[in-house]
């Protein structure tokens, strides 16, 4: 394959030259940043939905079921766990569930400057699963739209006629796409966890080792899944096209892909605590908003164009290893 490569004109996009062209793309089509812009906008100043009551009723049933001659570690992380659940309660907004997959700063939590506005409580289970289902599906669908945006330039797209159906079908192959992704992960996990818990009655130090092993392969089963999300938007295919492709790109190119899916992540986590040190006033959440939706959408629009070259490379030389073996 490599020598057939070098017979190929185009060279593969570096990692650097990606993220180079990423930024470049959102500077040119600044509307995409209207989606996480809007949608943080609206969780800053908008209305909230609290489930307070519900967090006090788990610490309820938690008193309870925890007796009062427990190990002293038992208590002091029963004690941690409740303080998390009388923060999140007192604070989380039900409504944070829209930017699920979305580059927003606002989130389930509300910045350090808040602002008035209506809080609409929910006391009832059934209630809140509903609206958690409900909203679950309006994010999809605002991420789809978004990340249809973003993907158009990068496939030199210029017709907006096509923009509502691919919206529409590529928020159902994300659908599909989630749910494959959890069917694979839970055939692949419970064996483990079965063998596990049995060994755990022999050994818990051996049960121990083998689920974080499990956990393991977890993770770089998902490292190979980077790029399914992208070839549902770039290459146009359906879920499980999307997964093959996506495990294709790292089987092709891992290092430079490895390398790509590290930047991004240390450059998303090392922003995320800059923007902590200006959300204390509303002109700093503005400037977040702004600079986080920037910064994220380049980000994203990098690791498409990085998939789309990649796509471009291998199937020149697949194309290329085939004309050579008709010739002979």
């Amino acid at each position: 394959m490599e020598k057939s490569a070098k017979k190929i004109d185009k060279k593969p996009l570096g990692v650097v030259d990606a993220l180079t062209s990423g930024f470049e793309l959102i500077w040119m089509n600044p509307w995409i940043l209207l989606v996480p812009i809007a949608l943080d906008l609206f969780l800053w100043l908008g209305p909230q939905i609290n489930a307070k009551p519900l967090f006090q009723q788990v610490l309820v049933l938690l008193e309870l079921a925890v007796p009062a001659n427990a190990p002293v570690d038992t208590l002091q992380n029963i004690e941690m766990l409740e303080n998390i659940l009388k923060t999140t309660g007192d604070s989380a907004n039900v409504l944070g569930v829209l930017a699920a997959g979305m580059p927003t700063v606002i989130g389930i939590a509300p910045p350090t400057a808040t602002t008035p506005r209506a809080v609409f409580v929910v006391s009832d289970s059934i209630v809140l699963l509903g609206w958690l289902a409900l909203l679950g599906l309006l994010g999809v669908l605002i991420m789809s739209g978004y990340l249809e945006m973003t993907a158009r330039p990068v496939r030199n797209e210029t017709d907006a006629r096509t923009f509502l159906a691919r919206w529409l079908r590529s928020f159902v192959d994300l659908i599909l796409l989630a749910l494959l992704v959890a069917v694979g992960l839970f055939a692949l996990m419970l064996p483990v966890a079965i063998v596990a818990g049995a060994l755990s009655v022999a050994s818990q130090a051996i049960g121990s080792f083998l689920l974080l092993g499990g956990m393991m392969l977890i993770f770089w089963a998902m490292l190979y899944l980077v790029f399914a999300v992208p070839a549902i938007f770039v290459s146009r295919v359906n879920a499980a096209q999307a997964l093959l492709n996506s495990i294709s790109v790292f089987r092709f190119d891992f290092w430079s892909a490895i390398g790509l899916v590290f930047i991004v992540y240390l450059v998303r986590s090392g922003f995320t605590f800059v923007w902590q040190f200006f959300d204390d006033n509303a002109w700093g959440v503005v400037f977040d908003v702004i600079a986080n939706a920037f910064l994220s959408s380049g980000l994203l629009a990098a690791i498409m164009i990085f998939y789309n070259d990649r796509m471009y490379w291998l199937t020149a030389v697949r194309e290329q290893k085939e004309r050579m073996k008709a010739e002979g």
